[in-house]
C-alpha cells in the first residue's frame, strides 16, 4: 500500500509536522499504535491513491485535517470528503480514495482494533 515511516512516541502530536508526502505515491506515517487502536497521518499528492480496501475487525475513521478527496463507499460509489469532515468505515466496509483535485490532502486515520488488518478491494 505505502510507505510506513515511524514517528516519535508521545502523548501530545502535532499532525503537519508528522505528514510525510512521496512523489511516487501516497504516504502513511504511524504516529502510535496501543493495544486498542492505531493512528497514522497520510499525505495524499494530486493523482495519488490511497487504494480500496476493508478491515476485517476494525472501525477505520478518517478525519481530513487538509483538502478534498474522492472516497471511494465500494460498489462503484463515491463521494467527496474534505478538510473538517470525518467518515468513518465499519468493519468490512470498503473505503478507499484519491486525490483528483490540485492540492495536496492530509488525513487521520484512526483505527479501532487490537492489529491492523488490510484486505484488498474494489473500489
Amino acid at each position: 500500500m505505502s510507505d510506513i515511516i515511524t514517528a516519535p512516541q508521545n502523548r501530545t502530536f502535532d499532525v503537519e509536522q508528522l505528514v510525510r508526502f512521496s512523489p511516487e505515491k501516497a504516504t502513511v506515517t504511524e504516529i502510535v499504535i496501543t493495544p486498542h487502536s492505531s493512528i497514522a497521518v497520510w499525505g495524499v499528492r494530486p493523482g495519488q491513491e490511497v487504494p480500496a480496501h476493508t478491515h476485517p475487525d476494525g472501525q477505520d475513521t478518517w478525519i481530513v485535517i487538509r483538502g478534498e478527496l474522492t472516497y471511494y463507499l465500494g460498489d462503484g460509489q463515491k463521494t467527496i470528503i474534505s478538510a473538517g469532515q470525518i467518515d468513518i468505515a465499519e468493519p468490512l466496509q470498503v473505503h478507499g480514495a484519491v486525490n483528483e483535485g490540485t492540492q495536496d490532502v492530509v488525513f487521520l486515520s484512526i483505527y479501532s482494533a487490537s492489529s491492523l488488518q488490510v484486505i484488498p478491494a474494489s473500489p
